[in-house]
């Protein structure tokens, strides 16, 4: 987890670790503590996670911020079994992060 600073033009990486992700449960877990530390909140459902990504839930408000999705794949193989409607849990959250323009990269 990293501190904002005020205004400042570089974009603030937060990176969620992939290998510690084996349910939809730790991924809430994961995306909360790579946002506000150890034991951190950032909702426990896709309309909390879309709130948090528009920034001021341990997101910056004025400052650019990207998500690293580390071992992405190991976390997609377990995430692909939770399945939403007709998409995964993994393609949901890609597609929320696409839908609020908040950019992520999964390695």
């Amino acid at each position: 987890m990293m501190t904002p600073q005020q205004d400042s033009d570089e974009p603030l990486v937060f990176e969620i670790d992939g290998r510690k992700i084996k349910s939809v449960k730790d991924f809430y877990r994961q995306i909360g503590r790579a946002v506000n530390g150890r034991g951190g909140y950032f909702g426990e459902n896709l309309d909390a996670l879309a709130d948090c990504l528009r920034g001021g839930f341990g997101t910056p408000e004025n400052r650019p911020f990207v998500f690293e999705w580390q071992h992405s794949d190991v976390s997609e193989r377990h995430l692909t079994d939770e399945l939403r409607g007709q998409r995964s849990f993994f393609d949901t959250v890609v597609a929320v992060f696409a839908d609020a323009d908040v950019p992520l990269r999964l390695s």
